[in-house]
């Protein structure tokens, strides 16, 4: 029965954050949004917003973007991102799950898929794809996204 919450005002119990709904983004494709985790997700959803290069951002809906992985599986990234210069696809994970086979694995994917992705824009046109894997401890306010990305891109 809780009412949506402007994604600005902090958490003080930060367990519940999952059973929280926010509000109040102004680049967000989506009016309302929830999220996983304070460290990494809530936090870089306020990177975004603060962040004069981004233009767009979402939290792809389940099965709404969805990448093959180990043999059929599925993975969806956290987050997709437009900035003036490139499409972004973030994962933003807990640093002590980093060197995790499942994680690797769906970063291997991902960077995959960007290449496909490279490959459509350079005959089509648009703007260049890329990964980012980060560890929550490296999301801080604060940060431009041109930073993250410059040092927590996926290479092929």
């Amino acid at each position: 029965g809780e009412q949506p919450r402007d994604f600005r005002v902090p958490i003080a119990d930060k367990r519940l954050i999952r059973q929280m709904v926010f509000k109040g983004f102004k680049k967000c494709c989506y009016p309302y949004q929830k999220f996983q985790s304070v460290e990494g997700e809530w936090r870089l959803a306020q990177i975004l917003e603060d962040d004069p290069t981004v233009l767009k951002w979402m939290k792809p809906a389940p099965g709404q973007f969805r990448i093959e992985y180990r043999n059929g599986q599925n993975y969806e990234p956290d987050f997709v991102v437009e900035t003036g210069e490139a499409c972004l696809l973030i994962e933003p994970k807990r640093a002590d799950q980093l060197e995790q086979d499942d994680v690797k694995d769906k970063a291997r994917a991902a960077v995959r898929w960007c290449g496909y992705a490279n490959q459509h824009v350079a005959v089509s046109g648009g703007k260049h794809w890329l990964y980012l894997l980060i560890p929550d401890t490296a999301i801080e306010l604060g940060r431009s996204v041109a930073a993250l990305q410059s040092e927590f891109v996926q290479q092929t």
